[in-house]
């Protein structure tokens, strides 16, 4: 729990901070990512966020098929005992891939008719499906085990103290890389907002509702484990096996309505977190052919065609999935943060983000300053990722690195980064200039001396109107 805590506060800091920018210039990441990579630059950026987003919108469609299975072992003793047909080599059995392809029905529907700015009122009913749910789901593990939680105190692994501690880092780093992806991203929401402030409160609440969660699915996990023998951190696993044991009438209704609510919960994290913000990013790359809503439906057809189940072959090779994006993503957070709020002061050319060869071009499209400081973040993580990954031996100094990487990567690179802008300046420091709504640019902090005179750029102290630079 410590690690889940410390892990989504830092998580949070991340969301305001990346967020802000959104909410004052009411633009997305993606400019967020021109403005400290350049914008063939930011590309690199985005290409990130959609791997990441990929991985885990897959594995939601996955989770939603095994949700609609244990509806229809609910409904059915037939299907509950359905053969598998299927030979080993598909990594998914016959009830798996039925009931994927029930999700996939009834998922697309939903992102193709449901625009994102519509999705509010649905996204209010889906908590208190969800709350209901998970609490639902721990009062049965707990009633199950006789009303006692388990031995949530004492651990089978005996590790040393100084190998406890790093354990615990590296939960820090598993819980702050997973979210850190998609809290870079949260300018794609905040630039919709009315006031600067609008998101604080939807952050404050996601740390939260994380927070809970991780101690309702520790409490459920801890008391099945002791009730059956068997840890299962899986809700949607753990619920079908108990239906295999346990088959009553009771199980039935209460795995149905359990099923039921995980559907739901999938459907819309799926929507929020993955689709949408993914056909934001892919609607970036390649915005003459893509809107956002094509490039939700190319990301959705993408994550069908990969197979997505065999993401989880194993649940140790998806755990390590996980916990390593936070070697590839908190170098990349720290320096959109530096870059926004200690260089560029939250100021924007707004403009210039849009026209090659302008202050965010840098050299070639690319700022040096952030990949150099970006990759010497990230490469110390390396070995132990490969080691993480395919059991390739490395030495212990590479693996403690691997597990401190959040906290290493971000530190390093934000340092560097801040010191290459000092010692080399990106041009456009210091000015703010907007699109105003009739469309003409507007320039903050440039006096102006009468009303037709010309633009003074050695006053900054005031605003002025120029013509559409157009």
């Amino acid at each position: 729990m410590a690690s889940v805590t410390v892990g989504m506060f830092l998580a949070s800091i991340n969301a305001y901070l990346n967020g802000t920018p959104g909410a004052k210039h009411h633009l997305g990441y993606g400019m967020l990512a021109r403005a400290a990579f350049g914008l063939w630059g930011s590309y690199f950026c985005v290409m990130l966020n959609v791997f990441q987003s990929f991985v885990f919108y897959g594995t939601q469609m996955y989770f939603g098929g095994q949700a609609f299975v244990i509806i229809l072992n609910s409904l059915s003793p037939g299907f509950l005992h359905m053969k598998n047909t299927l030979p080993e080599s598909a990594g998914i059995t016959t009830p798996g891939l039925i009931g994927f392809v029930l999700f996939i029905i009834l998922y697309f529907p939903i992102i193709y008719f449901i625009p994102a700015y519509k999705i509010q009122k649905l996204l209010e009913v889906q908590v208190v499906i969800a709350t209901a749910t998970l609490l639902g789901i721990m009062a049965w593990a707990v009633h199950e085990n006789g009303g006692s939680p388990g031995n949530l105190i004492t651990s089978s692994l005996k590790l040393s103290k100084a190998e406890a501690g790093f354990r615990v880092i590296q939960g820090i780093t598993s819980v702050a890389g997973t979210y850190t992806g998609g809290t870079d991203r949260v300018s794609d929401w905040t630039r919709y907002g009315k006031k600067r402030h609008t998101s604080t409160p939807a952050i404050i609440t996601l740390a939260v509702t994380v927070i809970l969660t991780a101690l309702i699915g520790i409490i459920s996990t801890s008391a099945l484990a002791e009730r059956y023998g068997e840890v299962q951190w899986n809700p949607l696993i753990m619920l079908q096996s108990v239906q295999a044991m346990n088959y009553t009438a009771t199980c039935r209704a209460g795995t149905f309505f359990a099923g039921v609510g995980l559907l739901s919960v999938t459907v819309f994290v799926n929507y929020t977190q993955n689709c949408v913000s993914s056909g934001m990013d892919v609607a970036m790359l390649v915005p003459k052919y893509v809107s956002q809503r094509r490039g939700a439906i190319i990301f959705s057809i993408l994550g069908v065609l990969a197979q997505p189940w065999r993401f989880l072959t194993q649940a140790t090779t998806f755990i390590t999935v996980l916990s390593s994006f936070g070697v590839f993503m908190s170098p990349a957070a720290a320096i959109l943060i530096v870059d926004f709020w200690l260089i560029r002061k939250t100021k924007w050319n707004i403009p210039e983000l849009y026209k090659p060869g302008g202050i965010y071009w840098f050299t070639g499209g690319v700022n040096w300053r952030a990949f150099v400081a970006y990759f010497l973040g990230m490469w110390p993580a390396l070995p132990g990722f490969v080691n993480a990954v395919s059991g390739i031996e490395v030495a212990i100094t590479w693996r403690r690195f691997y597990q401190i990487s959040f906290f290493f990567g971000y530190a390093v690179s934000a340092t560097l980064y801040f010191l290459f802008c000092k010692l080399s300046p990106p041009p456009g420091l210091g000015v703010q200039v907007n699109f105003d709504v009739d469309g003409t640019v507007v320039v903050e902090g440039v006096e102006r001396t009468s009303e037709k005179s010309d633009v003074d750029d050695s006053k900054m102290v005031g605003s002025v109107e120029t013509k559409d630079l157009a």
